[in-house]
C-alpha cells in the first residue's frame, strides 16, 4: 500500500517539472527561435524593477543593442532594501554596472576573474570582480568591504548572451580612499594619508594603483620613535607624504594585467620606480610580487583605481629615501632640550656626524634633570657620557657589561664606562630604557632612557658606599692616603674586603696602629696601581703594574679561575693564604675602577719584624725571655728573607699558668725553653682550605724532608699533622688542623696539653707570630712539670679498674671457701 503511494507522488513530481520545463522553453524561444537578453528582461516578471531602472535612467538602447552581453539582473526582491539612488548622473552608470559587453556562462566564471562593464566614471571603465568557491557558489562585486551580490540562478540563455539572476543591486565602486577605509587591512593606509595630508589626493587622483601592507604599514625597518617622527609635524608630516606616495603608481595595474616576468611602474613620488614581478603556473596558482613583496590580496576594486595588498611593507630600495638623523629621531623621542644642551656647548657634531658607530642615550624633555647637568663642574662631560662607543642594537647588549663612553677628563688616556643591565629591563647606569632603540643609518642608534645619567663619583667617595671595605676606607684616611686616591687620574682599586684584614690577624693590629701610619699608607696606596683595568680589559695571564706606593710593583694574573692578585709574602703562585682573588670586579668611580679582592696584599717595601707583631698583643713575657736567651737580634728583629723566623707566642695568660721559677735560675734551661718556641722556617700555611693528607716534617734548615723528593708541596697543615723543627737539636713541634676548626700546637712526644692558637701574623720577612693560649715545655721540663690533665685522668680510671677487679677476685675466693667448710662438693653427672 505505501510503495503504490510513493510511486504515485514520484509520478506527480515528475508530471509537474515536464510542465515546467516546457514553459520556460516557451517563454525562452517563440516560433522556435531564442528570445533576447532584453526581451527575456521584459517578458520575465521577476525583473520587473530592474527593467523599470533601465527605462528611467535611459540605458534602454544599451540593453537593446547589445550584440554578445551578460547581464547580471537583480530580481525584484533585491530592489526592498536598496537605498535611493543619491545621484541622478551615476543612475544610469549604476545600472550599465550590471552590463558586461560579452556573454559568460556561469561555468566559466573563475574566481578573481575581473569582469569589464559599460559603466563609466570620469571616464575610467569600471570593473566587476567574480568570486567562485568550490562549492560552486557565485558571487560578484568590487571585493571592497561592500556587500557582494550573489547569483541565485545562473544561465539564462538568449539569443544574445546569458543573464545571471542575483539577489542584490551592484553597487557602483567607491573612491580608493572610502575603499581603503572601508577595508580592515587597508584602513590604516587612509590613516596615515590623513596625516600626511594626501588623502584627498587618493581621491581626487585619476587612474592610480595603491600597493598597501597589511596591517603594520611601518614593519620592523621602524621603531615606534620613527613612527613618532614621521606622525609628527614639519619635516616629519613631508616625509611622511612621500613615502606614503612611493607605494602609489600611476594608471590602473590589474593583477592580471602585468605579463610574465618584470614590468617596472612609475610611483606618484617619482624617485624611485617599482618592480613587479609575475609569475603564471599552470599548476600552481599565481603570483605577483611587488620589489620582492608578495601580493596577498588583489584587485581591490575602486571608481578611480585598484588597491594590492602586500604581506609585508614596500620599503625603497634606497635606504635613503626617508633620510633619519640623530637630530630627526631625537626630536620624535621629544628630547629637543636634549639637542638644545648639545648645542649650546659645542657638542652638535655629535648629532650631525654619522660616520663613527655611536650609541645615544637620551632622555625625554620632561624626563631630563637640568639640575644634574647645571650643578655639574663639567657639563660636557656628562653630556658626552650620554654617548657610547659603538653602535649597540639589543641584541648586542650583554647583562653586567661595561659600555665606553665618550666621557674621559678624570680618567687620562682611558674613557668612562657605563654599566648595563639586561635581566628585566634593558638599564644604562641606573637610567631605565623606556622604549625601542631607534637606528639611525648603519653606524648610530638612540635609546630613549627614563632620565638624564649621573657619572660616577671619585674613587674616594665611592669607597665608602660599600660597608664590606669600611677597614680599607679607615686605613686611607687613617694614614692620610686619602689625597693620594682623590687626586690620582686612571686607576684601578684593588680593595680588600673586611675579611681579608681580618685574616691579616697581627699583622693588621700593628698596622691600624697610630704610629704605624706610614707603614699603613704603603699598604692601602699598594692596591692602587696606575692605569684603569677593567675584568674583561685585564688581559690573560700574568703582568706587573706600578701602584701608588712609591713606585712599588704588585702581579696580577688572569687565569680560567678569574683574577688574582699577588704582592709580596706568598710561598709561591698558588699561596692562597696570601694571593688575593678578586671576588667583586667594576664597580666605576670617575677617576678609575675598583675591584673587591679577599686578601690583603703586602709590598716588599714594607719592613715589620716579629718584635712589631708581638707589639700588638699581650705577649711581653715571651719578648722578655727571648730577650734574656738572646734571641732578639735575629729572630725578633731580623728582615733576611733568606733567614726567616716563626715565632710560637704563649700569650700571658698561658705563662701565668706555668712556674717558671726553676727555669728561669737555669740560663741553659731558659735557651731551651726559648728556643722551643722559635721555629727557623716561614711562617706556616695555616688556612681552612681541604690540602693533601702527606706525613711530612722539615729538617733543621727549613726544608722538607722525604724519602721521595719529587712529591708536591701540600698547601696547608692537614688533619693528621705537620712536624716542624724548632732550634733545639731533634725537637719538633706538631702543627694538626683540627676538625671543628682551628689549629692546635705541641712538642712531638711530650703528654703536655695542646695549645690553640689564638691569632697569628706574617712578618716581611716570611717568618711571623703564632699567638697560643698555652706555653711549650721542652720533653724534660714537660716531665717534671708533671702529667697532663688526661694522663692523670687514665692513670685514676686504670687504678679504679684495678681495684675493682682485685675486689672480685676476693669476694669470688671467698665463697670458694665458705663452700668446701660447709661441705659441700660438686656433684658430676656420670657418664
Amino acid at each position: 500500500m505505501i510503495f503504490k503511494k510513493f510511486t504515485l507522488f514520484l509520478l506527480l513530481v515528475t508530471t509537474w517539472l515536464s510542465f515546467a520545463s516546457c514553459s520556460l522553453f516557451s517563454t525562452n524561444r517563440e516560433g522556435g527561435e531564442r528570445k533576447s537578453i532584453y526581451d527575456l528582461l521584459t517578458i520575465d516578471k521577476r525583473f520587473t524593477k530592474f527593467l523599470q531602472h533601465i527605462e528611467d535612467t535611459g540605458a534602454v538602447d544599451e540593453f537593446k543593442s547589445i550584440k554578445k552581453g551578460t547581464v547580471f539582473a537583480p530580481v525584484n526582491e533585491a530592489f526592498d532594501s536598496e537605498k535611493l539612488i543619491m545621484y541622478r548622473n551615476l543612475e544610469k552608470e549604476q545600472v550599465l554596472y550590471h552590463l558586461i559587453p560579452v556573454s559568460i556562462k556561469s561555468g566559466e566564471l573563475y574566481d578573481g576573474e575581473l569582469l569589464e562593464t559599460e559603466a563609466k566614471l570620469h571616464n575610467i571603465t569600471q570593473m566587476l570582480k567574480v568570486k567562485n568557491s568550490f562549492k560552486g557558489d557565485i558571487s560578484v562585486g568590487t571585493d571592497s568591504g561592500q556587500e557582494e551580490s550573489h547569483v541565485i540562478e545562473a544561465d539564462m540563455d538568449a539569443s544574445n548572451g546569458v543573464i545571471h539572476l542575483v539577489g542584490k543591486v551592484l553597487s557602483l565602486p567607491n573612491y580608493v580612499d572610502e575603499t581603503l577605509g572601508s577595508v580592515e587591512e587597508t584602513r590604516n593606509y587612509l590613516d596615515l594619508a590623513k596625516k600626511a595630508n594626501i588623502d584627498q589626493d587618493l581621491r581626487q587622483g585619476k587612474a592610480i594603483t595603491v600597493f598597501v601592507s597589511k596591517d603594520d604599514f611601518f614593519g620592523d625597518d621602524f621603531d615606534s620613535v620613527q613612527k613618532k617622527y614621521l606622525l609628527g609635524s614639519g619635516e616629519g608630516k613631508k616625509d611622511l607624504a612621500r613615502y606614503l606616495n612611493h607605494q602609489i603608481a600611476t594608471g590602473i595595474h590589474y593583477a592580471g594585467s602585468f605579463k610574465e616576468g618584470k614590468t617596472v611602474v612609475k610611483t606618484v613620488e617619482k624617485s624611485e620606480d617599482l618592480e613587479v614581478e609575475a609569475k603564471y603556473n599552470k599548476l600552481l596558482p599565481s603570483t605577483l610580487t611587488v620589489n620582492g613583496v608578495k601580493v596577498i590580496h588583489s584587485d581591490i576594486l575602486s571608481a578611480n583605481g585598484v588597491i594590492h595588498v602586500l604581506e609585508s611593507p614596500l620599503l625603497p630600495k634606497n635606504k635613503e629615501f626617508v633620510k633619519l638623523t640623530a637630530r630627526k629621531v631625537l626630536s620624535g623621542m621629544n628630547a629637543t632640550r636634549f639637542i638644545e644642551l648639545f648645542d649650546q656647548n659645542g657638542l652638535g657634531d655629535y648629532l650631525d656626524e654619522q660616520d663613527e658607530p655611536r650609541t645615544i642615550l637620551a632622555p625625554p624633555n620632561d624626563s631630563l634633570d637640568e639640575k644634574t647637568l647645571t650643578f655639574k663642574k663639567s657639563v660636557k662631560d656628562l653630556l658626552k657620557y650620554h654617548i657610547i662607543h659603538g653602535r649597540f642594537d639589543k641584541p648586542d647588549l650583554q647583562d653586567n657589561s661595561l659600555l665606553e663612553t665618550e666621557s674621559h677628563s678624570d680618567l687620562g688616556d682611558a674613557y668612562q664606562r657605563i654599566d648595563v643591565h639586561t635581566k628585566d629591563n634593558i638599564q644604562f647606569g641606573k637610567s631605565s630604557v623606556i622604549g625601542d632603540p631607534v637606528k639611525v643609518g648603519d653606524h648610530l642608534v638612540i635609546y630613549p632612557v627614563a632620565n638624564s645619567l649621573i657619572l660616577p663619583e671619585n674613587a674616594l667617595e665611592t669607597l665608602p658606599t660599600n660597608l664590606d671595605l669600611s677597614t680599607f676606607v679607615a686605613g686611607l684616611y687613617a694614614s692620610d692616603a686619602k689625597r693620594d686616591i682623590r687626586d690620582a687620574k686612571g686607576i684601578t682599586i684593588y680593595a680588600p674586603n673586611n675579611e681579608a684584614f681580618q685574616r691579616l690577624g697581627l699583622l693588621a693590629k700593628y698596622l691600624l696602629k697610630p704610629d704605624s701610619s706610614k707603614d699603613l699608607k704603603s699598604v692601602v696606596t699598594y692596591h692602587a696601581i696606575r692605569g684603569v683595568f677593567y675584568k674583561d680589559t685585564t688581559d690573560d695571564g700574568e703582568q706587573r703594574h706600578t701602584t701608588l706606593s712609591n713606585g712599588a710593583e704588585i702581579t696580577l694574573n688572569k687565569t680560567g679561575n678569574g683574577i688574582f692578585v699577588r704582592g709580596s709574602g706568598a710561598a709561591d703562585g698558588d699561596d692562597r693564604t696570601t694571593i688575593g682573588k678578586v671576588i667583586k670586579t667594576d664597580v666605576l668611580a670617575s677617576n678609575g675602577v675598583i675591584h673587591t679582592i679577599d686578601r690583603v696584599q703586602v709590598p716588599n717595601t714594607l719592613r715589620v719584624t716579629n718584635r712589631d707583631l708581638l707589639s700588638t698583643g699581650n705577649t711581653n713575657s715571651l719578648v722578655k725571655l727571648l730577650e734574656r736567651a738572646g734571641l732578639s737580634d735575629k729572630v725578633l728583629d731580623g728582615l733576611d728573607k733568606d733567614s726567616p723566623y716563626t715565632v710560637l707566642a704563649p700569650n700571658d695568660r698561658a705563662f701565668g699558668k706555668v712556674n717558671l721559677g726553676d727555669l728561669l735560675e737555669d740560663r741553659e734551661k731558659l735557651i731551651r725553653l726559648a728556643r722551643s718556641h722559635i721555629l727557623p722556617v716561614s711562617l706556616p700555611r695555616l688556612d681552612s682550605g681541604e690540602i693533601s693528607s702527606n706525613y711530612f716534617h722539615y729538617n733543621i734548615f727549613g726544608q722538607k724532608k722525604y724519602d721521595n723528593d719529587d712529591r708536591e708541596d701540600p698547601k696547608d697543615i692537614p688533619y693528621l699533622g705537620v712536624d716542624i723543627p724548632t732550634l733545639n737539636k731533634d725537637e719538633y713541634i706538631v702543627f694538626s688542623k683540627n676538625v671543628a676548626g682551628g689549629y692546635t700546637v705541641r712538642i712531638k712526644g711530650t703528654l703536655q696539653d695542646y695549645a690553640q692558637v689564638v691569632d697569628l701574623g706574617q712578618s716581611s720577612a716570611k717568618g711571623g707570630v703564632i699567638e697560643m693560649d698555652n706555653v711549650l715545655l721542652p720533653k724534660k721540663e714537660s716531665d717534671k712539670q708533671g702529667l697532663s690533665w688526661w694522663a692523670v685522668a687514665l692513670i685514676v680510671i686504670g687504678s679504679l679498674i684495678g681495684v675493682v677487679l682485685a675486689a672480685l677476685g676476693i669476694y669470688a675466693g671467698w665463697r670458694y671457701y665458705q663452700s668446701r667448710r660447709d661441705g659441700r662438693i660438686s656433684l658430676d653427672t656420670p657418664r
